[in-house]
């Protein structure tokens, strides 16, 4: 498996007359050489026998894990990834502290890879219990 970053296949756009980059992201990536997409539905903090998480923390850390598992079923890794979608329902307040504490899980997740990625608020998720949802799309490289 090609590691996107080291292997320089995707160009990252941050341009200087665009609002600085707010987050452990990118604005733009630009591939050429893609081989395959996955597309990556939305996952919830909620185990595989239902249990969720507790709290938004926890929650976020299951749907990570939950994405990587899709991923790992493709044969790909959170490197692979070049957006996520992080939906978050009106019950939670995204304090300073909180956001830190948010961002150190994505970037747990991605690591030093920057996705693009879109951060909204929903009226709701499917379930009441849900407090975080996350899509994201993935793309393998050619060789």
């Amino acid at each position: 498996m090609i590691n996107a970053r080291e292997a320089k296949l995707f160009k990252v756009h941050n341009p200087p007359d665009v609002l600085p980059v707010v987050g452990p992201l990118s604005w733009g990536l630009e591939f050429e050489r893609a081989r395959r997409f996955l597309y990556i539905s939305g996952q919830v903090g909620a185990t595989a026998d239902g249990l969720v998480g507790d709290g938004l923390l926890e929650q976020v850390k299951l749907a990570f894990d939950n994405v990587e598992g899709v991923l790992r079923s493709a044969g790909m890794t959170p490197q692979n990834v070049v957006r996520t979608g992080l939906y978050f329902t009106r019950h939670v307040d995204m304090t300073p502290e909180l956001k830190v504490d948010f961002n150190r899980l994505r970037t747990d997740f991605l690591g030093d890879h920057r996705a693009t990625s879109t951060f909204l608020y929903v009226h709701a998720l499917a379930d009441p219990r849900w407090l975080f949802e996350v899509d994201a799309i993935a793309v393998e490289f050619e060789s």
